[in-house]
């Protein structure tokens, strides 16, 4: 996760400066080669040494980080601001819905061998970097460009203005304020994307296959949340203020999650729960909010700022996970799984807080818009103040 985070500054930078397409490709071909060598060529050649796996791992994640960024770039030359919220709420969603079928083509494999399910996704990944090649562009004009073939990995006329620094991109209007809400956010996210099987069975002692099972209500609730938080605050014109009640709801649903108790039926509802008002609020800032970010007025029209925008703010994002995972075990062996949730509810809480003058701007302007004083627009999300 630290490899993934640092990288995702990088592949951000570099996905302003080279067709974009092109970054996503080779990354994804990396990701399936260096996910190989992790996972079934020790098990064939009977290797297993740590320093090997540490390598492999920190490789896997170093070319897996150059996705995001650059497939945000993607989305915003096809995409405008009318109904950026809800086609970003239900493309994000693509997250729960690959951890979905991650689970379910993994048990369909792994009778096969563990190795095997590490070269399937290996192959999945490969197929996807083909079809991405073959069958995406980067954007609406790229295949009518004269001079320019769709494979260049020269930026394209219809991209306006120059890349800017990481430096000039986190003093942009609303960046720092949302890096800090999504560098606590992501860290309660991705601990119960990495955590919630093992709470489930050391908790509750419910078998492993009982605990997977049950942990998918957790991705459905984020793909609801994704998907129905894009379409209000489209409907709003505003994003903070939904983001901030789903929030507020959020520290509410963690704490009756962490006392619900070894009731599959209740823990599944509570768990959507918390999946839509954790992960939901997640993906709307990860993908509709970095457009926002990289397209607001402050840039000047400078339409080559979207990647690196979107690679700092998912990598501070991915840096406070990383922490994360490192506390979450220390906070657990010490003081309790309660405890845990009740540090989610704290970080989330500080996510609040890092957002809040933002939410405040933007309740202040949807009250003028409602006495008829202002125009609504959503691309001012971080535009028109000054943080």
């Amino acid at each position: 996760m630290a490899a993934y985070a640092a990288a995702l500054f990088f592949w951000g930078w570099l996905g302003d400066r080279l067709n974009p397409k092109l970054v996503v490709a080779a990354g994804m071909v990396g990701s399936a080669v260096t996910l190989t060598l992790f996972g079934a060529i020790p098990k064939w050649f009977n290797f297993y040494h740590a320093p090997y796996y540490i390598m492999t791992y920190v490789a896997f994640g170093l070319v897996q980080a150059c996705g995001w960024p650059s497939e945000i770039a993607i989305m915003a030359n096809w995409f405008g601001k009318g109904n950026r919220g809800f086609v970003m709420g239900v493309w994000a969603a693509c997250q729960p819905v690959g951890n979905i079928f991650g689970s379910i083509f993994t048990a369909m494999v792994l009778p096969l061998g563990y190795q095997y399910t590490f070269v399937f996704n290996s192959v999945l990944i490969a197929l996807g970097a083909i079809v991405v090649v073959m069958a995406i562009d980067s954007s609406p004009n790229e295949e009518h460009e004269d001079g320019v073939e769709a494979n260049s990995s020269e930026p394209h006329h219809n991209f306006h203005g120059e890349p800017i620094s990481l430096f000039k991109a986190v003093l942009l209007p609303g960046v720092l304020a949302y890096c800090i809400c999504n560098a606590c956010l992501k860290l309660v996210n991705y601990a119960f994307f990495f955590w919630l099987p093992l709470y489930l069975t050391d908790a509750y002692h419910w078998e492993e296959s009982q605990a997977d099972q049950l942990s998918i209500w957790y991705d459905f609730g984020g793909i609801i949340g994704s998907v129905l938080g894009g379409y209000i605050t489209d409907k709003m014109g505003k994003r903070s203020p939904l983001i901030v009640a789903m929030l507020v709801c959020s520290i509410g649903s963690l704490y009756f999650y962490a006392h619900v108790g070894p009731h599959m039926f209740w823990n599944a509802v509570v768990m959507t729960t918390v999946g839509v008002t954790v992960s939901g609020p997640y993906n709307l800032i990860v993908g509709s909010i970095s457009i926002d970010l990289g397209s607001q007025p402050a840039l000047a029209g400078n339409t080559q700022a979207m990647s690196t925008v979107s690679g700092l703010l998912d990598g501070t994002g991915s840096a406070g996970s990383a922490v994360g995972q490192l506390l979450i075990p220390i906070i657990q062996d010490d003081l309790g799984w309660k405890a845990v949730f009740y540090v989610f509810m704290l970080l989330n809480g500080f996510a609040i807080l890092a957002i809040l003058k933002r939410c405040i701007i933007d309740l202040k302007s949807l009250r003028k818009l409602r006495s008829g004083e202002e125009s609504p627009l959503l691309n001012d999300e971080a535009g028109d103040h000054e943080d």
